[in-house]
C-alpha cells in the first residue's frame, strides 16, 4: 500500500505541479506579445500531457498484464524521471529560443505516457491486495494520493510564493518543487522493487485480450464516461491557481492556498467514499456526487466570478 500509494502520489505530484505553475512556466518557455496568448500556449502544452496519456494506459496496462504489476508501476517511475528532470533543467526561451518550448512539449509528453501507465497497475494492484470486503476503500487509494499530490504541491507553492519575490519566482522559484520531486523518486523507486506481486493471485487475468475488450465494450466505454465526470472536476480544481491569479487577480499566495484546500478534501473525501461504497455499494457513491456536483458547478462560478475574493475562491 504505501509503495503504490507513494509512488502513485509523486507522479501525480510530478503531473500537477505544472498547473500549479502554469503563469510562470509560460513567461519562461512561451514569451509573447500579450499575458493571455502567454498563459494560453502554457496551458495548452498541459493539456498536451493528456495526448499521450491514453497511449500510455494502453500499452503500459497491456505490459503490466504481460509481466506484472511491478514491472510497470517501475517503469512509469523511470518515465516520469525524465519528463521531470526535463522541465526542470531546460533553459528558458530567452537562452535557447525555440528550442525551449519544442523540448517542454516532448517533457509533458513523456509525463503523460507515465501518468498514464501508471493509473491502470496501481489501481489494479491496489484492488487485488485487497481483503474481502474492502476494495472499494483500497481502490479509493488511488484518487486518494492524488489528493496528496495536490496538497504537498500547493503547501510548497504557498511557502515559496510567501517567502519569494515574484522576481524569484518568476525566474528560478517554480522549478523548485519539480526539482523536490526528482529528491523523492529514489525512495518511490526503493519502496517499489520491494512490492509483492499481486497479478498471480487472479487468475482472470491471463484472459485478458483484445477480443475480450471487444466484448465489452459497452461496460468499458460506460465506465469511461462515468470516470469523466470526476476527471473534468479534478483538472478544474487543479486550474483554480492560474485562475485565481490571471482572473480574479489574487496574491499568489491566496491561489495556492485553494490548491491546498482541493487536496486536503480529495483526500479526505476520496477515502470516505471508498468505505462507503463498501458499506452501501457502487452506484449510490457515483450518481449522487455528481448530480450534486452538476447542480451547483455553474452557481458556484458565478459567485466566485462576482465576489473575486479569497473567500469566494
Amino acid at each position: 500500500m504505501a509503495a503504490t500509494v507513494a509512488g502513485n502520489a509523486l507522479e501525480f505530484y510530478d503531473f500537477v505541479t505544472y498547473a500549479f505553475f502554469a503563469v510562470y512556466i509560460g513567461r519562461t518557455f512561451f514569451p509573447a506579445t500579450d499575458a493571455l496568448t502567454t498563459l494560453l500556449l502554457s496551458v495548452a502544452v498541459f493539456g498536451v500531457g493528456f495526448v499521450s496519456r491514453p497511449l500510455g494506459g494502453v500499452l503500459i496496462g497491456a505490459y503490466a498484464d504481460r509481466v506484472g504489476r511491478r514491472p510497470a508501476m517501475l517503469l512509469t517511475i523511470a518515465l516520469i524521471t525524465v519528463g521531470t528532470l526535463g522541465l526542470a533543467i531546460t533553459p528558458g526561451y530567452a537562452q535557447i529560443g525555440v528550442a525551449a518550448p519544442v523540448i517542454v512539449v516532448l517533457c509533458r509528453l513523456v509525463q503523460g505516457l507515465a501518468l498514464g501507465g501508471e493509473v491502470g497497475p496501481s489501481t489494479a494492484f491496489l484492488i487485488e491486495a485487497a481483503p474481502p470486503g474492502r476494495r472499494g476503500l483500497f481502490g479509493s487509494w488511488q484518487l486518494g494520493s492524488q489528493g496528496l499530490a495536490t496538497l504537498v504541491a500547493g503547501l510548497l507553492g504557498m511557502g515559496l510564493s510567501a517567502s519569494l519575490s515574484q522576481e524569484q519566482l518568476q525566474s528560478w522559484g517554480w522549478r523548485l518543487p519539480f526539482a523536490l520531486g526528482l529528491l523523492l523518486i529514489p525512495l518511490a523507486i526503493y519502496l517499489r522493487r520491494a512490492m509483492p506481486e499481486t497479478q498471480q493471485q487472479h487468475a482472470e487475468v491471463s484472459n485478458a485480450s483484445w477480443a475480450n475488450l471487444r466484448r465489452h465494450g459497452r461496460l468499458i466505454l460506460l465506465a469511461m464516461l462515468v470516470v469523466l465526470g470526476g476527471t473534468v472536476a479534478t483538472y478544474v480544481s487543479n486550474y483554480m491557481t492560474t485562475f485565481a491569479i490571471t482572473t480574479l487577480q489574487l496574491p499568489a499566495t491566496t491561489a495556492m492556498a485553494a490548491t491546498v484546500i482541493v487536496g486536503l478534501m480529495t483526500f479526505v473525501f476520496a477515502l470516505l467514499g471508498g468505505w462507503l461504497c463498501d458499506r452501501w455499494g457502487r452506484k449510490a457513491l457515483m450518481i449522487w456526487p455528481r448530480l450534486l456536483a452538476s447542480l451547483i458547478a455553474y452557481p458556484a462560478f458565478l459567485w466566485m466570478a462576482e465576489r473575486g475574493d479569497a473567500i469566494a475562491l
